[in-house]
């Protein structure tokens, strides 16, 4: 059976959410597919957060999510029968998202192809057991790293897969942020300031540098982004005395105002679980400061210790102060590196790269 896409045929991919980093993508894709490029998602994630992003709508088709149990699973309501019909589905690979098995059971009846996309493992042996039973019923799978797509091969020799690294900036954008030395002067976070983000023990990591005068007096610590772990911050940072060195700049989603912020950064910190800002920071040349052991997202693999990324000891405020340190008095070496750095990322986790596995899947399966 020939499995290209010809002209007349239709790709339908499922999302839970369609967040604002996955537009650019979902765009790319568009373009080149045309309106045969259909994508159906909700309004908000599992526990609601994060939600879709309302310019999704102008482009894709919104359906309603029904949680249940809680939000032990999800089932998808307005796109089921269109999924079903569709010339190639891709389908998000979360085994929670019941609909979604329902689909892939009645076009594997059909004699339908079916691509998965999404995270090769689960958070528990079991989950990652249940996955080989799930991915019977699927004709490949779209993986977010080279290491998850081994470990799949390995596992499951007869599976298809392919590689989408996972993006949230297009090569356009990936443009190393020019500063002269005396103009950083910023510790960066940015992302949800949430508490499995760890965002408390960054402050305590900076406020233990600055008492014990590891770091200039005038280098700032600057949160990007929001949440309910706001108002503990400006409390620590008040007790703390350095009220005014710690700078809340609120959530922040344009590239030109990012870039601003990236543009006076010695470096940005992932104090908790590394994720898509990962990427963002290396698409202007900035490093990061990476908590060593955590459960990664898989941006973890773009992180390369000594060329774009230091790690500090988990959960070490102590750590985390001497790594602060040790990346504001390397500061000439890293603006040295960061045209480098930045055209790496362009190269290889950019929308277009991204892009790139998509169309291979779908169209060279």
């Amino acid at each position: 059976m020939d499995r290209c896409i010809k002209k007349d045929k239709v790709v339908r991919l499922q999302q839970a959410i369609i967040p604002d980093y996955r537009m650019g993508l979902f765009l790319l894709l568009r373009q080149k597919w045309g309106t045969r490029f259909q994508v159906f998602a909700g309004g908000a994630d599992f526990g609601g957060s994060p939600v879709s992003t309302p310019r999704a709508w102008n482009h894709f088709e919104r359906v309603q999510n029904i949680y249940l149990l809680g939000d032990c699973f999800l089932w998808q309501v307005g796109c089921v029968r269109k999924l079903i019909d569709a010339d190639v589905a891709i389908l998000n690979g979360n085994m929670r998202i019941l609909s979604n098995l329902w689909i892939q059971l009645r076009r594997k009846w059909l004699g339908r192809r079916t691509i998965l996309w999404g995270h090769a493992e689960g958070r528990s042996g079991l989950a990652t057991s249940l996955r080989g039973v799930y991915l019977f019923f699927c004709d490949g799978f779209i993986a977010y790293t080279e290491s998850q797509a081994k470990m799949l091969r390995a596992r499951h020799p007869s599976l298809k897969v392919w590689v989408a690294a996972n993006s949230c900036v297009s090569a356009a954008d990936c443009m190393p942020v020019e500063a002269a030395h005396d103009e950083v002067d910023s510790i960066l976070y940015v992302g949800r300031l949430v508490e499995k983000k760890k965002v408390r023990l960054l402050l305590e990591g900076y406020i233990r540098a600055q008492q014990d005068s590891l770091l200039a007096e005038h280098i700032r610590l600057v949160f990007v982004g929001a949440g309910a772990e706001r108002q503990h911050l400006e409390t620590l940072a008040e007790e703390a005395g350095v009220a005014d060195k710690v700078n809340f700049a609120g959530h922040v989603s344009g590239i030109a105002e990012l870039r601003a912020y990236y543009q006076r950064a010695i470096c940005s910190v992932s104090p908790g679980y590394v994720g898509l800002s990962a990427t963002q920071s290396f698409s202007f040349g900035v490093p990061m400061l990476v908590a060593r052991d955590e459960f990664h997202s898989p941006e973890i693999e773009t992180c390369k210790e000594g060329f774009n990324a230091e790690f500090f000891e988990s959960n070490d405020p102590q750590s985390l102060a001497e790594h602060l340190q040790r990346m504001a008095a390397t500061t000439e070496a890293s603006l040295s590196r960061r045209k480098k750095v930045s055209a790496w990322t362009a190269s290889h986790y950019s929308f277009e790269a991204m892009q790139d596995g998509v169309v291979n899947a779908v169209e060279g399966g």
